[in-house]
């Protein structure tokens, strides 16, 4: 099926302008600093819904925060913006179509389509953002982002220079992420232990990325894993983490198997190992299929507990 996605890169950049231009007439006196394309909903294999788009001035912004918070708290945080504007008819057809695209041949391609849809936000952004300095509705120090939960667009959306000027968190993770990848196995496995074990916000990366990318050094990391799994005072968290390095094309068909167990620690189980995977595109089919079937249907109230948490951290 074919797309239009030179359209659909025009539409989001004509609503961002749009919006921009108004806020701008609407509120002369406020100096904008921002616009954001934010909370785009999607749900592997189904759902991909428009975004919202959100633009920011600097006494908008601060008369939300109010006394409840500073506002720099607010400042990049688009979904606290007071100015928003939800999609239309035009942009719900779109996203039909988009959708539409993305579920054919049984969903097999929504990983593809929804990889590039989130290339084309990047570039209307870009593209608004020229626009309208080319105008002069905004000036040079005006950004438009693409916020997404993970952050992982906004260095796609904005240069070096402005991901260290204004996201100095998002650029001391890049940069320590560098660095760890450029130590040897050994060293990186014991500093990414630490992270883990850091209490949250005293390093550059937390401990959901450090366990990340533990993940990624995959069975050189098992040996001190283990060592740290026998002496912890909480020791699932590294029994998980340790099957995760483990787990292989064959573990990974076990624990997918474990998904149809007569016993429910069994299906449970399978379901966290599943979790972190990196799953082939038929297995990671197999698991969603899965997935759905425990949250729905399972017999066992914890199961499906712990399948509706899987089913939300992981997007399905």
């Amino acid at each position: 099926m074919s797309f239009d996605w030179a359209g659909l890169e025009q539409a989001v950049q004509d609503q961002l302008t749009g919006f921009v231009r108004r806020m701008r007439a609407e509120h002369p006196d406020d100096r904008l600093y921002a616009a954001a394309v934010h909370a785009s909903y999607a749900e592997t294999g189904s759902v991909i819904a428009w975004p919202l788009v959100g633009v920011a001035g600097e006494r908008a912004v601060a008369s939300a925060a109010g006394d409840r918070c500073t506002p720099g708290e607010l400042r990049w945080s688009p979904a606290d913006w007071p100015w928003q504007l939800d999609p239309g008819p035009a942009e719900d057809a779109w996203a039909a179509r988009l959708e539409e695209a993305a579920t054919a041949d049984g969903g097999r391609r929504w990983e593809p389509v929804h990889a590039r849809y989130l290339r084309t936000v990047v570039k209307a952004c870009r593209a608004a953002r020229r626009e309208l300095l080319a105008e002069d509705t905004v000036g040079r120090e005006f950004l438009v982002v693409a916020m997404d939960e993970a952050r992982e667009l906004v260095p796609r959306t904005l240069t070096p220079a402005q991901v260290r000027r204004h996201f100095p968190e998002l650029d001391a993770e890049y940069r320590e992420t560098a660095r760890l990848a450029a130590l040897p196995v050994g060293r990186r496995t014991r500093e990414l232990i630490a992270l883990v074990e850091a209490p949250p916000g005293s390093a550059a990366l937390g401990r959901e990325q450090a366990t990340a990318l533990l993940r990624a050094v995959g069975a050189d990391a098992v040996p001190q894993v283990v060592e740290r799994l026998a002496h912890a005072r909480v020791k699932w968290p590294w029994a998980k983490l340790r099957s995760l390095c483990e787990t292989g094309p064959a573990e990974a068909d076990a624990a997918l198997d474990g998904l149809n167990s007569r016993w429910p620690a069994v299906r449970c189980h399978a379901l966290l190992i599943l979790e972190g995977v990196r799953l082939s595109r038929a297995r990671r089919e197999r698991f969603t299929a899965g997935l759905t079937r425990l949250c729905r249907e399972d017999p066992d109230a914890t199961v499906r507990e712990v399948a509706a948490g899987v089913a939300r951290r992981t997007g399905r």
